[in-house]
């Protein structure tokens, strides 16, 4: 009997330390999102689940083309990518984006349509000044005629991103790590 409640004890410690383990990563280094909507479409679909890194950007820089994700402050988190970095002059004619003079090749971007929100300048997006401030970044989503992004609610702050979207791993038959 004395053996039986030993076992009990240590698999109630062992679920314990487990739990905690868990509880650590989800808080410090890793989470999980579901895609809800389209303006991520092709690259991450409605209903896609992503395993988030939230620490990447303790050790390393925002980088132009990162796919994040970032309280919105309004409702839900949201998805997008990062266009703009602090420094960059952006603006958008004819719906090419072009960054410091130079058009974007955005192979990711596949819908245009009528809805498409086209020709602006960071001045229209309500920034003072030529180029993104310190700690503000641009973000669009790939699917411009349906994304609420940068267009819509401007430059996010580098204190609302989450973290840097790593891994797509549902559903299972479309898994990748390359955004």
């Amino acid at each position: 009997m004395a053996s039986l409640a030993k076992e009990i004890r240590e698999w109630i410690v062992a679920i314990l330390i487990a739990l905690a383990v868990v509880i650590l990563v989800r808080m410090f280094l890793f989470t999980t999102y579901s895609v809800d909507g389209l303006s991520m479409d092709p690259t991450l679909e409605d209903g896609d689940r992503v395993i988030v890194n939230k620490f990447i950007y303790d050790i390393s820089d925002i980088d132009r083309d990162d796919v994040i994700v970032f309280d919105s402050h309004q409702d839900a988190s949201y998805v997008k990518r990062v266009i703009g970095v602090p420094g960059d002059t952006v603006e958008m004619k004819d719906r090419v984006v072009y960054v410091n003079g130079e058009a974007l090749s955005e192979d990711y971007v596949v819908h245009q349509g009528e809805t498409y929100l086209d020709n602006f300048t960071l001045e229209t997006l309500g920034v003072e000044g030529d180029t993104i401030p310190e700690g503000q970044y641009l973000v669009l989503g790939d699917n411009r005629p349906v994304s609420r992004d940068s267009r819509d609610f401007g430059l996010i702050s580098e204190s609302d991103i989450i973290g840097e979207v790593q891994l797509r791993f549902w559903p299972f038959n479309e898994i990748a790590i390359d955004f």
